[in-house]
C-alpha cells in the first residue's frame, strides 16, 4: 500500500517539458502516459482488494430519553449491501457471518438491499435469512430498491425475516422500557420538510404514528440529506447510508471528503450533529458494504458498525 502511494507521488510530480535526455515530444508523452496508467492500474488493483476488506468500526451514542434498561445494548449497523453483479451469494453469506459474529442485540439496515434487478432479491433474501439478533433485525428501503421494484424487493426482505419499516415504526422492549425504531421509505423521506413547516405530510405522520412524545427514537433513513429537518423533530439517532463514504476518495481535508458524493451533500461518512445546538439529534452515515458503477473502493473501505447505546435522561 505504501509503495503505491510513493509511486503515485513520484509519477505525478511536475516534469520539465524539455527533458535533458533528449526524448522527442511524442516519446515523452508516451512515457508519461504509461507512467500515469501504471499508477491508475495500481490504484485500481488496490481498490478492488479494498472492496472486500470490510472494516468493523465501533461507536457509542447517548440517546435522549433512553431508559437505563438499554444501557450497553448494541446495534450492528450496515447499509448499501447491493446484492448484484459485484455482491454474489457467497459474499452475502460471508457478510452475514461477520454480522452474526459481532453478537449484537439488534441489527439495522437502512436500504439498498439490491443494485437494480429483480433477480437480485432471491440471493439477498437467502443469505440475510441467516441474520440473528435477540431484539430483532430492522430495515427501511433505499433508492436502488425502487429501481428493482420496491414492492417486490420488500416482499423478499420480509420473507428473509427482516422487519421492514415503510413509513412506520416498531418498538423494542427491555425490562418494560421501550425504544422506538422509525423507518421512512426512501421515496417519501423528502416530505419531512413539509412536516416541519406545518404542511400535510402523510408519509412522515404515518411513520411517527403512535410514538409518544419524548420517546427515545432511532430513525432509519437511507439518504442523509434531510438530517437538519429530522433534527427539528428531535430524533434521538439517525442512521443513514447512500453515499458509500464516497467510494472513490481522492483525499480528506479535516471533515471534508474529496469525492464526487461530497458535491451532492456535506454528509458523506461518520458522525454529524445539527446546526441547531439545542437539538440533541445525532446522525451516523455508513460507508456501506457494496459498490455501484465500478467494483472499486479507494481510500474508503466498506464498513460494518457496531453501536453501543448509552442513556441520557433529560
Amino acid at each position: 500500500m505504501s509503495s503505491v502511494s510513493q509511486n503515485t507521488t513520484d509519477d505525478l510530480r511536475p516534469i520539465d517539458p524539455k527533458p535533458a535526455c533528449g526524448l522527442t515530444r511524442r516519446a515523452f508523452l508516451h512515457t508519461s502516459i504509461l507512467g500515469v496508467s501504471g499508477v491508475a492500474l495500481a490504484s485500481c488493483t488496490r481498490g478492488i482488494m479494498q472492496r472486500n476488506e470490510i472494516e468493523i468500526t465501533k461507536r457509542t451514542f447517548a440517546i435522549e430519553h433512553l431508559s437505563p434498561a438499554f444501557e450497553g445494548k448494541t446495534i450492528t449497523f450496515l447499509s448499501d449491501i447491493h446484492a448484484g453483479p459485484f455482491m454474489d451469494l457467497e459474499e452475502l453469506k460471508r457478510i452475514v457471518g461477520l454480522v452474526n459474529g459481532l453478537g449484537s442485540d439488534m441489527i439495522v439496515i437502512p436500504g439498498d438491499f439490491v443494485t437494480s434487478q429483480a433477480n437480485e432479491v432471491d440471493p439477498f433474501a437467502e443469505a440475510m435469512s441467516g441474520l440473528k439478533a435477540p431484539l430483532g433485525v430492522f430495515a427501511c428501503t433505499g433508492n436502488h430498491d425502487y429501481y428493482a421494484g420496491v414492492d417486490l424487493v420488500s416482499r423478499g426482505v420480509e420473507e428473509s425475516g427482516i422487519t421492514l419499516l415503510r413509513n412506520e415504526n416498531a418498538s423494542v422492549t427491555v425490562n418494560g422500557q421501550k425504544l422506538y425504531l422509525i423507518g421512512v421509505d426512501d421515496d417519501d423521506a423528502k416530505t419531512v420538510a413539509h412536516y416541519v413547516e406545518g404542511k400535510p405530510a402523510p408519509h412522515i405522520e404515518a411513520a411517527w404514528s403512535g410514538v409518544p412524545s419524548n420517546a427515545p427514537t432511532i430513525l432509519l433513513c437511507h439518504k442523509p440529506y434531510m438530517f437538519e429537518d429530522f433534527a427539528r423533530m428531535n430524533v434521538g439517532l439517525m442512521l443513514a447510508g447512500h453515499t458509500h463514504g464516497g467510494q472513490i476518495v481522492l483525499g480528506r481535508i479535516g471533515r471534508t471528503v474529496l469525492a464526487f458524493s461530497s458535491l451532492a451533500s456535506e454528509y458523506v461518512e461518520g458522525t454529524y450533529v445539527p446546526q441547531d445546538r439545542q437539538s440533541k439529534t445525532q446522525m451516523y452515515v455508513s460507508r456501506g458494504i457494496g459498490v455501484v458503477g465500478v467494483p472499486i473502493r479507494i481510500n474508503c473501505p466498506p464498513e460494518i458498525t457496531q453501536i453501543t447505546l448509552r442513556s441520557r435522561i433529560a
